[in-house]
């Protein structure tokens, strides 16, 4: 039996469709969550057991060496939990990308965050808030010794821990070959690679094309800035760069609807600063796909300042809609991406860009290029074979 230990997410439902239609009744799907709190997954076939449940536990002590148990979103109670079962038992991680290269962060944070990013995060996000509390002096001398002296005693506990996850995981499932070295040259793992993406439905459907065409806004040059109000956008770097463009006729769109509001509060507030209310949309809250798509096919110019693997649902899916996108170098994804002639562009340039090359369009041809070479890096009949491989 394979047993599936995941998280409450969009790219959930996709994944249990597949497995199933490789693997029937070979899968058990454990959910991290209490069932009236989930959100996205909805399938009748998920037991939902919060990991550090007396439920989750009994179902752990089912596994034997006959068992394969995968991990979907390294949190720190699945990589116990992993490190927790008999040591025959196969197991095998499916990538996703902020579970592993953002924790812990001191080991990663220089890597991940700009200049401005990190000063943030450091101030912000990565000490734990002081808890004021008169009655409880205590506690607040408790919290402060935890702010200020202790904050990363918990954190070398989640190091060490992963690192004896990695040494005893034996499956890396992942779509790009870079980010399985980025993970050997971290750690030290026996883990073998296997190709695997999860379809979120990045290509447009019959429906959308009637409005990807549509008449849009010539006058104006819409850019879509980032995919989250996550520091690891790097907004901060990104609006630095764009304010060359502060006094052409631009339009500004930042998602930031999934992840930290006081952060998407603070981009906000910047971008309105650098290039005025009339300038900026922010997304604060959680659009429809189509919404989101109709959305997208107004876009002129995406802006992905990431300096790690994010964000690549939504670089998919502008590709496919023949959309210029600038991405930071120093991301894996954007190393795949040239590595295999994708036409796009580095972030890293663009303060030095001139306006009418940085909004200069992909002419067809390159359109048509680069939704052939996605085509072949994600391939479903590929995909399937390997997973049908893997649970089988």
């Amino acid at each position: 039996m394979n047993y599936h230990l995941m998280v409450d997410d969009k790219f959930i439902n996709g994944f249990i469709h597949d497995a199933e239609k490789v693997a029937p009744g070979k899968n058990v799907y454990i959910i991290d969550n209490w069932k009236n709190k989930a959100k996205f997954v909805k399938s009748d076939l998920v037991t939902f057991a919060p990991f550090y449940t007396p439920a989750f536990t009994a179902i752990l002590k089912k596994v034997t060496d006959k068992d394969k148990v995968f991990v979907h979103w390294a949190s720190d109670l699945a990589v116990n939990a992993v490190l927790s079962l008999p040591p025959n038992v196969t197991t095998g991680m499916f990538f996703w990308g902020g579970d592993v290269v953002e924790i812990p962060a001191f080991r990663f944070k220089k890597t991940i965050y700009g200049p401005l990013s990190l000063a943030y995060f450091e101030k912000n996000e990565e000490r734990p808030q002081l808890k004021f509390n008169p009655m409880r002096p205590k506690r607040v001398l408790t919290s402060f010794a935890q702010r200020f002296f202790n904050y990363r005693g918990p954190e070398r506990e989640v190091a060490r821990t992963r690192d004896l996850f990695f040494k005893r995981l034996n499956l890396f499932l992942h779509w790009s070959h870079i980010d399985y070295e980025w993970v050997l040259n971290h750690y030290t793992t026996p883990a073998e690679h296997k190709y695997f993406y999860y379809d979120v439905g990045q290509k447009p459907d019959a429906a959308e094309h009637a409005f990807m065409n549509a008449p849009k806004d010539n006058s104006v040059t819409t850019i879509l800035l980032g995919n989250s109000d996550t520091i690891t956008n790097n907004h901060l770097e990104a609006l630095q760069a764009l304010s060359a463009y502060r006094d052409m006729p631009i339009k500004l769109v930042i998602p930031l609807n999934y992840g930290n509001d006081k952060y998407g509060d603070l981009v906000e507030s910047e971008a309105i600063r650098i290039f005025g209310a009339d300038k900026v949309m922010a997304l604060r809250s959680f659009l429809q796909r189509d919404d989101y798509y109709k959305l997208l096919a107004q876009v002129d110019v995406a802006v992905m300042f990431h300096y790690r693997s994010q964000a690549a649902g939504n670089v998919l899916a502008l590709l496919y809609r023949g959309k210029k996108i600038f991405i930071h170098s120093n991301s894996t994804l954007y190393q795949l991406l040239k590595t295999n002639d994708v036409a796009v562009f580095d972030s890293k340039e663009i303060s030095e860009t001139d306006f009418k090359q940085f909004i200069a369009p992909l002419d067809q041809h390159t359109i048509d290029e680069n939704i052939a070479i996605v085509d072949r890096l994600f391939n479903e009949k590929e995909k399937l074979e390997a997973l049908k491989s893997i649970l089988n």
